[in-house]
């Protein structure tokens, strides 16, 4: 059972408050730093706000103890030189406090279902635990990609995944039959990729390297009959000479993470270079392009 208390205060104290109350034994307290998304060129940027008030959440877990709601709201204000009354509390249930992950249906008989899902839906299922990374399965670029992923033959193929996230695009590969999938994330994601290939059974075709692509230092071996790339417009014309090499003649491509607003200027850098446009989807503002190296 978890005990929830929260104190509204304003950003600049929050740091100075946190580390009171570690020094008094309340070691699980947590905040939304607040955060502004807008259009930028590159898709959509965010920024820190410096200023404002915030929500502290102080989290008290019950054990064999029971504990005493208002004893901790009286020391928690305390501590922090407030009235009880300054400090919410709720008791949160701990089966809902997470939102399940919701089992995802692609429209074309595959389903990706979340490992707690019981009821497991009928036809083909890539099953899935959901991620830290980006890469969920939820938004729209993930999704475009697996369609085009899940219709396709890789027997035998070779695989680069750039901006892998939890490994969707990369299972999804190895399910089709590929033989060498090679995923790539700028985050340490070799744990939940691995573990998301175990579920499939994919576990020994997936290799997971972490890296920055754009890195000059960066090195790949060989050619790949597929690349995946699900990152921004400006890192996807940066990739071009990369891809160029890595790419095998008559390989297909897929670029996504792009916007309404980019994409033709990223797309065009690839097919100066001779690759044909084969199809673009649009989820909402955000856009997937699938190309053939001639």
């Amino acid at each position: 059972m978890l005990h929830e208390y929260t104190i509204s205060m304003l950003q600049s104290a929050v740091d100075e408050a946190i580390e009171k109350l570690n020094m008094h034994g309340y070691y699980n307290s947590y905040y939304d730093q607040p955060i502004e998304q807008y259009a930028s060129d590159n898709g959509y940027s965010v920024q820190e706000l410096e200023e404002g008030t915030v929500e502290l959440k102080v989290i008290v877990e019950e054990d064999n103890v029971p504990v005493d709601t208002e004893r901790e709201r009286k020391s928690i204000a305390a501590i922090l030189g407030l009235g009880k009354d300054y400090v919410g509390y709720q008791l949160l249930d701990t089966v809902e406090w997470q939102e399940p992950f919701p089992v995802i249906d692609l429209r074309n008989g595959w389903f990706i279902n979340p490992v707690e899902e019981e009821h497991i839906p009928e036809g083909n299922i890539i099953h899935f635990e959901p991620p830290c990374a980006f890469g969920s399965g939820l938004h729209g670029t993930t999704q475009d990609c697996l369609r085009l992923i899940l219709r396709e033959e890789m027997k035998g193929m070779r695989i680069l995944d750039i901006g892998t996230g939890a490994g969707l695009l990369s299972v999804a590969a190895a399910l089709m039959g590929a033989k060498e999938i090679q995923a790539v994330d700028i985050e340490d994601v070799r744990d939940e990729v691995l573990y998301n290939a175990k579920l499939n059974g994919a576990d020994d075709k997936i290799k997971v390297t972490h890296a920055d692509v754009l890195d000059p230092q960066f090195e790949m071996e060989g050619c790949f009959d597929w690349i995946f790339v699900n990152i921004a417009a400006d890192e996807i014309k940066q990739l071009v000479n990369f891809i160029d090499q890595h790419l095998a003649d008559g390989g297909r491509l897929i670029l996504s993470g792009m916007v309404t607003w980019n994409y033709e200027d990223a797309v065009t850098v690839y097919q100066e270079l001779g690759y044909e446009l084969k199809e673009i989807h649009h989820a909402d503002e955000w856009v997937t392009a699938y190309l053939l190296r001639k």
